[in-house]
């Protein structure tokens, strides 16, 4: 059985604990018949953040009951990292729960590298983001690109995680990464192109080394071969997809 996303084993929890309704009453036998035009209440437990908060602003672009989206600044982890305690987007998104009495952890449906900038979701509930996990999201990213890239084209190669690093390498063992993209304008005096790209795979670092496999690092990107000593411009600045509860369609643009 599947609802919504829920698995079986998901709404027999709820089930157990009094927590699904039909048609107003609550449900007791877990083989129960749904008729069209019955109602189901599903209401979902509170959940315990246990990251540490971080009072610094964040910026909102979308939310409602369901989803927060928010856009990330440059040059922070979304999440904890190491000696990174809680100076990373989700303590920051925790806080924002944590003031707004929205009882859920911090359910990031995507992620992005600590250069990168730009759209992050996140779920009010594990359920909802188990939803995600099954819908289509289209992402889209301008970066600047060392020398000139012109005109449209498709990046296709193989990603694996090299040996004791965090950097990722081509490896035809790996998970294929489809990269397209199409250029904007070329900057003859810093040479580097200004480039609208569209994952369709989302593999780790996968932008930053499709483009180095073609001999053109994103500038600045001394990881992946960059020799100039530059900030990487990254920035996720749209989404879309079809809202997993609503069934709306979510279309968010954000300006460079």
């Amino acid at each position: 059985m599947n609802f919504l996303g829920f698995s079986s084993s998901n709404i027999y929890q709820e089930i157990n604990t009094g927590n699904v309704l039909k048609n107003a009453e609550k449900i007791r036998d877990k083989k129960i018949i749904i008729f069209p035009g019955d109602q189901i209440q599903i209401t979902l437990n509170s959940e315990v953040n246990e990251l540490p908060l971080n009072d610094s602003p964040i910026s909102i672009v979308y939310e409602d009951e369901y989803i927060l989206i928010v856009d990330k600044p440059k040059d922070i982890h979304v999440e904890p990292y190491k000696k990174n305690t809680n100076n990373n987007l989700a303590c920051m998104v925790a806080n924002y729960f944590f003031k707004n009495e929205i009882p859920s952890k911090v359910h990031l449906v995507n992620r992005l590298d600590r250069c990168t900038s730009g759209l992050v979701i996140i779920a009010k509930n594990r359920y909802i983001k188990n939803i995600f996990s099954k819908t289509k999201i289209t992402k889209k990213y301008h970066a600047k690109i060392e020398g000139k890239i012109e005109g449209k084209n498709t990046i296709k190669i193989a990603i694996g995680k090299e040996p004791f690093a965090n950097s990722r390498i081509e490896d035809e063992n790996g998970k294929t990464a489809i990269t397209e993209y199409e250029t904007i304008s070329y900057d003859e005096i810093d040479d580097f192109s200004f480039v609208d790209i569209k994952i369709l795979t989302g593999r780790t670092h996968q932008i930053r080394l499709s483009f180095s496999s073609i001999g053109h690092p994103l500038v600045g990107d001394i990881l992946y071969g960059s020799k100039r000593k530059a900030d990487i411009y990254l920035r996720s600045y749209y989404l879309k997809f079809v809202h997993p509860i609503t069934g709306k369609e979510i279309e968010l643009v954000l300006k460079d």
